[in-house]
């Protein structure tokens, strides 16, 4: 899920994309309010992050927050906090490097090494993912459960903004 335009992700993008990757059995993606309950420390009643505040920045209307809010919402998203900061949007890579360290081991031993030397580390992790029967083309962005993406009955798909507009112009045209 890169920007068509090879922006980088915006930080309410990011959260979209987690919520969309967090759906429920039943299709459904966590609420404002479920973030805000999740970011309460176990020790505490009182929530890390707001519910105002989740909104404001799941809606881009806040887009600088705190480290503090960054690590709880990511702990509330089963995500690195890295993938919420600006230019970090490879969420598979940051996501192994932060639950294996022996691939954290792998990227130091790379430190130094000639670019034909990383080319072919990358060639035998190919072939090891070809012996395995796994897919050599790992997406940045998770694909989402399958499922995600399709209508649910009774609850009507919102509509995109893109789409929203067309509408309202299609019924200015008809006056």
């Amino acid at each position: 899920m890169v920007d068509p335009n090879n922006q980088p992700l915006s930080l309410s993008a990011k959260l979209l994309t987690l919520l969309r990757l967090r759906r429920d059995a039943q299709g459904f993606t966590p609420s404002a309010r479920d973030i805000t309950n999740a970011t309460t420390p176990p020790d505490q009643r009182k929530p890390a992050v707001s519910h105002g505040q989740v909104n404001s920045l799941m809606n881009g209307a806040s887009n600088n927050p705190r480290s503090s809010t960054l690590d709880a919402l990511a702990r509330a998203l089963g995500a690195p906090a890295a993938f919420l900061l600006p230019g970090w949007d490879d969420l598979t890579a940051l996501t192994v490097y932060q639950e294996t360290p022996e691939a954290r081991e792998t990227l130091r031993l790379m430190k130094d090494l000639d670019p034909q030397d990383i080319v072919e580390i990358n060639t035998k992790l190919r072939e090891v993912r070809t012996r395995r029967g796994l897919s050599t083309d790992v997406p940045a962005i998770p694909p989402p459960p399958p499922g995600v993406d399709q209508p649910r009955e009774g609850r009507p798909r919102r509509l995109s903004l893109r789409e929203t507009a067309e509408r309202a112009a299609d019924d200015l045209e008809g006056l």
